[in-house]
């Protein structure tokens, strides 16, 4: 994947003395050694509250200890965060807005997730919404706001509808982009602070490259 300096691309998008948010360049592991993220902020260690995919750009929230990470793990899961990614496709799901539903399972095999129709044997269910923003001449811009967090959700529902996300070959899009990127980003968070409880609202604007693409 060809990625600049992941120094050079981080950048603070929210920071109090609890929780900071940078934005993470597609390439960037969630795994990556913390010391890159010291460049930017002094607290250490830092607790990743969620993941993005590898080659997934967009919004990573961190705690800056634990008791926070345990916090705004709980709220995240209790459905009051608010998360939209933006995404783009080859061929624009119908109808032009609406729900996806489906029953995910996970392959540990190929670390890949199979989406079915129906309930199936050791499947989770997923949930999601989409609103199709723009289109090009061979590019669709969606707007997707999970309703559930399941692992390579997006990336699974839209293959099985048929409409796969740009780059993402290995859920059946034919080629891979210029940077070897997904082009799917983490474009927004809405949440409650756990501790200062105002409404925080955190986003990020559109991967330059999505522009060559008409969108």
């Amino acid at each position: 994947l060809k990625v600049p300096s992941y120094a050079m691309d981080i950048s603070i998008l929210f920071e109090d003395e609890y929780l900071i948010a940078v934005h993470k360049p597609a390439g960037m592991p969630c795994e990556v050694d913390f010391a890159l993220l010291k460049t930017l902020s002094q607290s250490e260690p830092l607790h990743p509250i969620h993941r993005l995919d590898q080659r997934v750009s967009g919004i990573w929230l961190l705690a800056k200890t634990g008791e926070m990470q345990t916090q705004m793990s709980a709220l995240w899961s209790s459905g009051l965060v608010q998360k939209k990614y933006h995404a783009v496709v080859a061929v624009a799901p119908t109808p032009a807005s609406g729900s996806l539903q489906h029953w995910l399972v996970q392959s540990q095999a190929n670390k890949k997730v199979k989406a079915y129709a129906k309930p199936v044997a050791h499947s989770k269910q997923a949930n999601l919404d989409y609103t199709l923003l723009k289109s090009s001449q061979r590019y669709h811009l969606l707007q997707v706001q999970l309703k559930t967090g399941r692992f390579h959700q997006i990336r699974a529902q839209f293959a099985a509808i048929g409409s796969p996300i740009v780059g993402d070959v290995k859920y059946g899009y034919a080629r891979t982009t210029p940077d070897g990127s997904i082009f799917l980003q983490a474009s927004s968070l809405v949440f409650p602070h756990p501790v200062t409880k105002k409404q925080i609202e955190i986003t990020v604007p559109m991967p330059e490259l999505w522009q060559k693409y008409g969108l």
